[in-house]
């Protein structure tokens, strides 16, 4: 088995690195082909120069550079179980998966939080001042990088599975010594992963040509309606039309949400509701992804009392809103992202 840790920094990719060197796995580390090149250059192993190598390492071999270099190294031990720390590139992903039986297991913190751990460890090379953090952060998120260096966030959201750390260590071990269980079958999954499970399969109806999202709303355990986006029913799909408006007129995500032919999949969950005439007041609404401003006052009125929601979305407003509201509970979602895994 190997299992491959992605998370941007002081999100705990350490202590779960070190929670299974204790179950004998063996350690390996992206960032040591950097390192190596480091000192080779006889540069000091700071945050900013490692970061630095590694964009120019990528550039010069491809994204997928440091992966190779690993699957290389652990390819005399392939009869052992191993943990991959460093990942933060798609290509790196990429390449380990064409491991047998490999694992992405992804760790994010809040910024609020990642700063306080950063501030409070000091550690030779972070930062000292929350501005300079979450510049780092930020960097680590991809934003303004090169295809080919750091796209964390990309990362993230190829996770099998996903660890939101805020609490304590014995915790952040906790939960994952319950995805071994899941791939091991001495762990059922809990609702929240059923559920997220169900937004997936639906988000594979979305016939959106930029983001298949999918929907499930429930209550006391049991699914009431689900939705995934798409064009309203009798309408032609974009594909079919030539293509997406919003891409047409250079629309950017997370904007103008009036211009689009397509019904966001938690419109389309709780507009199936009233079809039907079932009630969703109190219930939970699911979603592959975080919710527009368009679809967050819909939620708000229709008496949802939470939503738990998988990747980010762009859109200032709608988190505006949710911050302000008092309504309902807004949660990231965390839990197996792939539960194919376990057919295994």
């Amino acid at each position: 088995m190997y299992i491959g840790l992605t998370g941007y920094l002081a999100t705990g990719k350490g202590v779960i690195a070190d929670f299974l060197k204790e179950k004998n796995f063996l350690y390996a580390s992206l960032s040591d082909v950097v390192r190596e090149k480091a000192s080779a250059l006889k540069l000091e192993h700071t945050r900013e120069n490692l970061i630095k190598v590694g964009n120019d390492l990528r550039n010069k071999y491809g994204a997928n550079y440091f992966a190779k270099k690993i699957a290389e190294k652990i390819a005399t031990n392939n009869n052992k179980n191993w943990v991959i720390d460093g990942i933060r590139n798609p290509l790196e992903v990429k390449e380990l998966q064409g491991l047998k039986d490999f694992y992405l297991v992804g760790i994010t913190s809040s910024p609020g939080t990642i700063v306080k751990r950063v501030l409070s460890r000091k550690r030779d090379g972070d930062s000292i001042t929350k501005e300079q953090i979450i510049e780092k952060l930020n960097i680590e998120k991809g934003e303004n990088q090169p295809s080919d260096g750091q796209q964390v966030t990309k990362c993230i959201d190829m996770s099998d599975y996903l660890i939101v750390n805020e609490g304590t260590v014995e915790e952040l071990n906790s939960k994952m010594k319950h995805f071994l269980n899941l791939i091991n079958g001495e762990d059922r999954p809990n609702f929240n992963e059923i559920f997220m499970g169900l937004c997936y399969l639906w988000a594979e109806r979305s016939t959106c040509l930029r983001r298949k999202v999918g929907a499930v709303i429930a209550k006391d355990s049991q699914q009431l309606t689900a939705g995934y986006n798409g064009a309203p029913r009798t309408l032609k799909h974009c594909k079919e039309l030539g293509g997406c408006l919003r891409e047409k007129l250079g629309i950017p995500s997370g904007q103008r949400h009036e211009i689009c032919r397509g019904t966001h999949a938690e419109q389309n969950a709780i507009t199936q509701a009233a079809k039907f005439g079932i009630s969703i007041d109190g219930g939970t609404l699911y979603c592959t992804t975080h919710p527009c401003t368009i679809c967050t006052k819909m939620i708000i009125n229709a008496g949802i009392k939470k939503v738990i929601y998988d990747s980010d979305y762009n859109d200032p407003l709608s988190k505006q809103i949710l911050g302000e509201q008092t309504a309902l509970e807004l949660i990231r979602y965390e839990g197996l992202r792939n539960p194919t895994i376990l057919r295994k």
